[in-house]
């Protein structure tokens, strides 16, 4: 089964991520807090990642920029949950998950600071 690595969240979002997947299975890993994001997700390799911060976290913006340069990790599906709104940064060759609307205003958020 492929596995997701969640950031920010805890099992308590699991309801809106299985909502945000739209029926794809994921074994579900969570970071932890002695954890730095970007080193884990580098480490453990994930089929997903799925970043859950507030609009106002600089964290989660430099782990996206960090993800989409480095060559490594530039193609790794991205789910973000922002606020309660959920946003798919996704490279080409993954299926789309149906309902996830993939102009992530995640991202420009980021890129805008």
């Amino acid at each position: 089964m492929p596995r997701a690595l969640v950031v920010g969240g805890s099992p308590e979002v699991l309801p809106a991520l299985q909502t945000m997947m739209g029926g794809r299975r994921f074994h579900m890993e969570f970071l932890d807090r002695n954890e730095t994001p970007y080193t884990a997700i580098r480490r453990r390799r994930p089929d997903l990642v799925v970043l859950c911060f507030s609009p106002e976290d600089d964290e989660a913006c430099q782990v996206m920029a960090m993800l989409q340069l480095d060559p490594a990790t530039s193609r790794l599906p991205i789910l973000t949950y922002v606020a309660g709104e959920a946003y798919a940064i996704m490279p080409s060759q993954w299926p789309r998950a149906s309902g996830i609307p993939t102009a992530s205003s995640s991202w420009e958020q980021c890129r805008a600071r």
